[in-house]
């Protein structure tokens, strides 16, 4: 070795050594600063959220119209859409991106949740871990949930694999190899969240032990009678449980009385396809009339 190479090996390795220190510090300190998400102070604090579900996730243009709206969170459909994790971790860093770059007014980026593909009694785990570790996702939306089982099962994911591509490095209580739960509401300070979906008669069946599972944030009831619905959300009441549904402006008022606080518009391919039929037929009718005037001329 020559003389002159040693300074400059030491200076390499020092470099390293300051740099190794600075991803394991960098961890504790977003775990004590970091707050909670937006949506998820909302719910905690009573106050209602309103989303949007998400059918275009491929779709970039899509994507940062939906990034700097005002929704408050975004449902990225995986079960109907494109099954594909590297479309989805695009489209979750996306949301990220465009909100910051291209939001006129200041307001946090809506909160991820992506709806699985796979159904509860499917045993989601592996994809809910591979879901997690795909970008700054808020949690998940479970299709198909029909027993306390199935919800325990999709709970434990979360204290038995890592909850970010960054864990191994030891990012703390993120659940994982850590003690803590990473899950609101069982606890207080968790990033992340679980909504489930009661759609089946063996769902409202076994609603009482689906709802009263540690760690479910939300229930969502589709597919079931109004009666069922009202019966699963008065469960949900009773154990401080988070009711979502899909509102309108002209039945909103109602849902809210209801006790239902996770709102969503429904699906923006939906919204889109509402303005331009609107529009259309708009422009249709005007031309019609001109061309009726300019006969009668």
């Amino acid at each position: 070795m020559k003389p002159q190479e040693t300074p400059r090996r030491f200076r390499l390795i020092l470099l390293l050594a300051v740099a190794c220190g600075a991803l394991t510090m960098i961890p504790a300190l977003r775990a004590a600063d970091e707050p909670q998400n937006n949506l998820i102070q909302m719910l905690a604090a009573g106050k209602p959220a309103i989303g949007i579900w998400s059918g275009t996730t491929p779709s970039t243009r899509a994507t940062r119209v939906l990034a700097t709206s005002d929704a408050d969170f975004i449902v990225a459909d995986i079960e109907h859409e494109i099954y594909d994790f590297p479309t989805l971790h695009r489209f979750v860093l996306e949301v990220a991106d465009f909100s910051q770059r291209y939001r006129t007014t200041p307001k946090s980026m809506p909160a991820i949740l992506v709806k699985l593909g796979h159904r509860g009694g499917w045993d989601p785990r592996q994809e809910i871990a591979e879901t997690m570790r795909v970008g700054p996702v808020t949690g998940v939306w479970v299709p198909i949930v029909e027993s306390g089982a199935e919800m325990a099962r999709i709970v434990s994911t979360y204290s038995q694999s890592e909850q970010t591509a960054l864990e191994g490095i030891n990012v703390s209580e993120q659940g994982g190899h850590t003690a803590a739960s990473p899950l609101w509401p069982l606890n207080p300070k968790g990033r992340l969240m679980v909504v489930a979906m009661i759609e089946t008669d063996e769902g409202v069946k076994n609603a009482e032990e689906i709802i009263r599972t540690p760690g479910v944030a939300a229930i969502e009831t589709v597919h079931i009678s109004e009666p069922d619905a009202a019966k699963v959300v008065k469960l949900c009441l009773q154990y401080h449980v988070i009711p979502a549904v899909d509102a309108n402006p002209n039945d909103v008022k109602a849902k809210l009385a209801a006790g239902y606080k996770l709102l969503s518009l429904g699906w923006d391919y939906e919204l889109m396809q509402q303005k331009l039929t609107e529009n259309m037929k708009a422009v249709r009718a005007a031309t019609m009339e001109g061309t009726t005037s300019s006969a009668k001329q």
